[in-house]
């Protein structure tokens, strides 16, 4: 009954679409707009009258009445289009005969149909998530060690129980005041965040001169790193292999510090810019496994925010989020057996790149409901939110060795994560 019901409103709203757009096309060109504009025009007001109508209508009991999310009207699109234009370049002789005109007609309404379907299906497994609470989620903030401004947000939203963990830079300004903040939060999950781009290295600077600028900084850049990664290795010229191990020599130094520093806490491991992803580094950290055994390893799997407001998608494309989202869900994939062979734990679901330094509220309710929905069933599993909350800088001096750092920490946005962390406190551990 249920499926004869629902096969009954599909019906409906697919026959009011088909009016709506013979109606434009039979109206339009008498007013003088061009057959094939009329045509678009009719087209493009039936897709969103049966967008609209098929998840207020014809899907209400899976969706109650919520909107599919955008991506839907944006894929039956792009199908339609796909579908019209080349099945009968494909296959012309559809065209000339009846059953071929039936199905060039009816493939895309059967098309339709499944997308819709899955739709209302993703709409309810969001609706269901809704109803997770927060405890399922673990936010977490990079860069603690930066500088006192840094170490002053991380501190204090962990004090009011937003933040479960942090990731400590041991090249950072004011490493010192990390480890006092961290002495008084022993509940607080500590991570080293490997840096290899920027700031002073921990290793003597006499062992990786290659690694290094003219000021004595580190400055292996992200293209560097994936350089380092995938070159021939039968191509390789003595600078490349003086650097991949020179890079050894420095991880292991930062591995060896932070297990001085913390030697009761298991050595769980990020890094700045995700370098640690690049396999290059990845290839050097799994042969530090017999000296310090790595307990944690920091993925990216990170589902597409729901609900992102079109500016923010505007944000991600012109800022390339989108392109740093694409490389470390690659490169992810590209591990996580590795570690699942190895025995080393990881975060199942992810959020933080693809709208990376701009989590603000309406970044961060987007993200959590995705994870939410990701996390139904599996609620075992891991899903690390990460963020990057700092005070205002004090003065610019503060991260005077950390060029990268320093537009991105002067931005407001730091105060508009912690914000949004704070202020988003009642909606994030609701419960339906």
């Amino acid at each position: 009954m249920v499926l004869l019901q629902t096969l009954i409103r599909y019906a409906l709203v697919g026959g009011g679409a088909a009016a709506i757009h013979l109606l434009l096309l039979l109206l339009l060109p008498r007013v003088g707009a061009p057959l094939p504009l009329a045509n678009v025009a009719g087209y493009l007001t039936a897709l969103l009258w049966g967008y609209v109508l098929h998840a207020v209508l014809t899907f209400r009991r899976q969706t109650s009445g919520e909107l599919f999310p955008r991506r839907w009207l944006l894929l039956q699109l792009a199908i339609n289009l796909s579908l019209s234009l080349g099945l009968p370049q494909l296959l012309p002789p559809l065209a000339t005969h009846p059953v071929g005109i039936a199905l060039l007609v009816f493939t895309p309404t059967a098309v339709n149909a499944l997308v819709w379907w899955l739709a209302a299906h993703q709409v309810q497994r969001l609706r269901r998530g809704d109803g997770l609470a927060a405890s399922a989620l673990q936010f977490h903030a990079d860069d603690l060690g930066l500088c006192t401004a840094v170490n002053a947000a991380i501190l204090a939203l962990a004090d009011r129980g937003l933040l479960q963990g942090t990731s400590v830079m041991l090249n950072g300004s004011d490493l010192a005041g990390a480890v006092a903040g961290v002495a008084q939060r022993p509940q607080l999950n500590l991570v080293l965040h490997l840096v290899l781009t920027e700031g002073l290295p921990i290793a003597e600077q006499e062992q990786i001169p290659d690694l290094l600028n003219a000021q004595g900084e580190l400055q292996l850049k992200v293209h560097r790193l994936l350089l380092l990664s995938f070159w021939p290795r039968p191509w390789d010229w003595p600078q490349l292999r003086r650097q991949r191990h020179q890079l050894r020599l420095e991880i292991e130094a930062q591995i060896t510090r932070f297990c001085a520093l913390w030697p009761d806490r298991p050595l769980q491991i990020d890094g700045h810019q995700h370098v640690h992803l690049m396999p290059v580094v990845w290839r050097q950290l799994m042969a530090t496994r017999a000296q310090h055994p790595l307990a944690w390893v920091r993925t990216v799997h990170e589902p597409l925010p729901v609900g992102l407001p079109l500016g923010e998608w505007w944000s991600v494309f012109f800022r390339a989020g989108w392109l740093k989202w694409l490389l470390l869900q690659c490169l992810s994939q590209l591990q996580r057996p590795d570690l699942a062979a190895r025995g080393i734990a990881t975060n199942q679901w992810f959020a933080g790149v693809l709208c990376t330094g701009r989590m603000g509220e309406c970044a961060l309710q987007a993200s959590l409901r995705s994870l939410r929905a990701c996390l139904l069933g599996q609620e075992h599993q891991q899903a690390l939110v990460l963020l990057h909350p700092s005070e205002p800088l004090q003065s610019d001096r503060e991260l005077e060795r950390f060029a990268e750092s320093q537009a991105f920490y002067r931005s407001p946005w730091r105060q508009r994560e912690a914000q949004a962390l704070s202020s988003g406190a009642g909606w994030m551990s609701r419960t339906k």
